[in-house]
């Protein structure tokens, strides 16, 4: 029976190389199995693979070949021990090398195999690739690193805390935020050592945060430091994280902005004005009291809807306005009219102005809104009693006007009723008087009476010209030197040609009149996109007294000795159907200055129709 044992070991230890053999062709782990000198008798596909060999090829070569010089002293000195039985198995870190040269990191562990475990025959070696792992490993470390600068150079302050509440780590911002140093306080608890942040909200969010392992958020004033911290605290294996920023400045700003905030809606509650805030779809997102008093609507009935005080009428001439502010743009004192909720219209001043976010972005529009309806009812009335004092002067003037040419010829009617002679002198006179008559009932004529007149599209250059050709003899016998500045390709305007010569006519009769005794009468025109066609006159007569220049276009009121004053009140008028203004400019003893402005012919469509209005 011994004799059979000892030939069942004999054979097992001659299927030992065998049985070694058996999973080269399985295992992704290299492997080789080598004589006791090294020299290697099997090697697997994947060793091949990983040295960059053809399989099959490292037949017959040396461990001693494929081991890294620098380690081939240990690769010697374990190798030596299994040849002489002083061990039967070692396992080490080393490198071996690549077919190209490059040193590979391997994990080797080898074991004596054969007939005699004192002198084995073989030596079996598994040996696995560490260029993985320690490129992990790598990679992890500069992971750790990069973390550790984050953590370091990041405003905020991180804290690491065990369950006890001891201080595991902090990074700078954290000495900072506590002004004690971590040498001082890793270690040690946070509970003895700082207890005012150890204060029942944080240690029941710490107790939470460790018993329910869930994340939590916190802001949490403190007292003596008169500050305000806010903390996001995660659980993690040692314990808890903390991340804690000083929101004492924004906290500060959040109140500051919470009392803006209150003064602006106390502001806009209380104001008398009716304020209301529109969204892109001109929708309602806030009416103030003064709006609900005014119209008599309830909030409920607005907020979200499109304003119902609008008119159908004025709904395309309100959108254009609500348009042009979302663009942008500043309206104010657009009068208009609203409607109540009981049908009354009222008479409204409106200021629309954006609503302008950080991000330059418009997300609404406010409208201010004033009842001027009393104030129109006013103004009409001021307007009727202007009227009516015009008329009073106007009959005062004409009755004090004709009075005189009535008189005289009264006087010349009863001369001849009572057989004067030179009854031929006497009709000359009396015609000049009827005359005289007969313009200032024609000036008043123009003034009370709206003329059907035709505009149309003209160069001023043309009547310029004809109205200087027409007074320039006149100035010639006065010793007046005229000059005149037009320059070609003035923009036309819109006019009736004749009363725009009459005005013209009028004001330069004016200037000639009052330097009889000879002086200087310019005229130039000039045009600009804001002004329109400008047209001065400046002569260098006596000028017009300050107390005096106020009172010019009253009625029956002038400077001349035989003038009526109509003159210039006929010219405004004129001016004033063509859209333009008319101003005069005057110190005693420094000339006197008339401008007129006309609107270019682009600028205005029909004047006759606003004339007509008026």
């Amino acid at each position: 029976m011994e004799h059979d044992l000892r030939d069942g070991r004999t054979d097992l230890q001659r299927l030992l190389p065998e049985l070694a053999l058996k999973p080269f062709s399985l295992s992704d782990v290299g492997t080789l199995l080598a004589a006791a000198d090294g020299r290697l008798v099997k090697s697997s596909e994947s060793l091949s693979r990983l040295l960059g060999y053809e399989p099959g090829s490292l037949r017959n070569s040396s461990l001693q070949e494929l081991v890294h010089p620098g380690d081939l002293l240990l690769h010697m000195h374990h190798l030596s021990r299994l040849a002489a039985g002083q061990s039967t198995r070692y396992s080490a870190e080393m490198r071996l090398m690549h077919r190209s040269g490059e040193p590979l990191p391997m994990f080797v562990s080898a074991f004596a195999v054969g007939e005699d475990t004192d002198a084995p025959r073989y030596i079996y070696m598994q040996v696995q690739d560490l260029s993985g792992r320690l490129r992990a490993e790598s990679a992890l470390q500069d992971s750790l690193l990069h973390l550790h600068s984050l953590l370091e150079t990041m405003t905020d302050a991180y804290l690491m805390l065990g369950r006890e509440g001891e201080f595991l780590y902090m990074n700078r911002s954290a000495e900072e935020l506590l002004g004690r140093s971590r040498t001082d306080l890793l270690g040690r608890s946070c509970r003895v050592l700082m207890p005012e942040w150890y204060g029942p909200v944080f240690y029941r969010s710490f107790q939470r945060g460790l018993e329910e392992g869930v994340p939590l958020s916190l802001q949490e004033h403190f007292p003596s430091e008169q500050r305000w911290l806010e903390l996001h605290c995660r659980p993690c294996k040692p314990g808890l994280s903390v991340f804690v920023r000083d929101v004492t400045r924004h906290k500060a700003q959040e109140e500051k902005l919470r009392a803006t905030k209150q003064q602006l809606d106390s502001m806009i509650e209380h104001a008398a004005d009716n304020i209301v805030i529109l969204d892109s779809s001109f929708r309602l997102l806030r009416v103030n009291q003064a709006f609900l008093d005014t119209f008599g609507f309830s909030e409920e009935e607005l907020i979200g809807r499109r304003p119902p005080n609008i008119p159908d009428e004025l709904w395309i001439e309100s959108e254009l306005l609500f348009r042009q502010a979302f663009q942008g743009k500043q309206i104010s004192g657009f009068e208009t009219v609203r409607r109540r909720k009981d049908g009354l219209l009222l008479d409204m001043s409106l200021t629309i102005s954006p609503i302008v976010g950080a991000d330059h972005h418009i997300p609404g529009i406010c409208i201010i809104g004033r009842d001027i309806s009393e104030h129109k009812r006013t103004e009409e009335l001021l307007r009727s009693s202007e009227k009516l004092a015009v008329a009073g002067q106007l009959a005062a003037g004409v009755a004090h006007e004709i009075r005189n040419p009535l008189t005289s010829l009264k006087g010349f009617t009863q001369f001849m009723k009572a057989g004067a002679q030179y009854k031929e002198q006497y009709l000359d006179i009396m015609m000049s008087e009827l005359d005289r008559i007969e313009q200032i009932i024609s000036e008043l004529l123009l003034l009370a009476r709206p003329q059907a007149v035709t505009y149309r599209t003209k160069p001023l250059e043309p009547i310029l010209t004809h109205v200087i050709s027409l007074l320039e003899p006149q100035a010639n016998l006065q010793n007046v030197e005229l000059l005149a500045s037009i320059p070609s390709g003035l923009p036309p305007v819109y006019c009736e040609e004749n009363h725009l010569k009459q005005v013209f006519i009028n004001l330069m009769k004016n200037a000639l009149e009052a330097m009889p005794r000879g002086g200087r009468l310019e005229l130039a025109a000039s045009a600009s996109e804001e002004d329109g066609v400008c047209v001065t006159l400046e002569d260098n007569g006596p000028g017009i007294p300050a107390e005096l220049l106020k009172r010019l276009g009253e009625p029956f009121f002038t400077t001349k000795e035989k003038g009526s004053g109509l003159g210039l009140m006929v010219s405004q008028k004129i001016v004033a159907e063509h859209g333009g203004r008319l101003s005069v400019d005057s110190r005693e003893g420094g000339g006197t200055t008339v401008t007129v402005v006309l609107p270019q012919a682009s600028e205005r469509t029909d004047p006759a129709s606003d004339a007509a209005d008026s």
